[in-house]
């Protein structure tokens, strides 16, 4: 059974200080916050990733050749450090 999520613009720090600007899909109705914190899934997926700060990516494991801009990622949540939501206007 599908469950209907919704697309919420967000930016990530990272505990390595590196920032992230993205999509993450909740289940409709929940909290960013209460999506995190399920403890049933250790990963999140990221779409229309940018990051910022691609010097200093760490927690990524990048290589010289990754773009600054992505299609999508799998985030540990262990390695969020903070996390907003954007307005349709900010960001991205």
């Amino acid at each position: 059974m599908k469950i209907p999520k919704e697309k919420v613009k967000v930016r990530i720090i990272c505990q390595d200080g590196s920032l992230l600007l993205g999509y993450i899909y909740i289940p409709e109705g929940l909290r960013i916050l209460d999506f995190l914190n399920d403890k049933e899934e250790k990963f999140i997926i990221v779409t229309d990733c940018f990051f910022q700060n691609i010097a200093e990516v760490h927690s990524f494991k990048l290589i010289n050749e990754l773009t600054k801009k992505r299609g999508a990622i799998f985030l540990n949540k262990d390695a969020i450090k903070w996390i907003e939501e954007l307005k349709d206007e900010e960001g991205l």
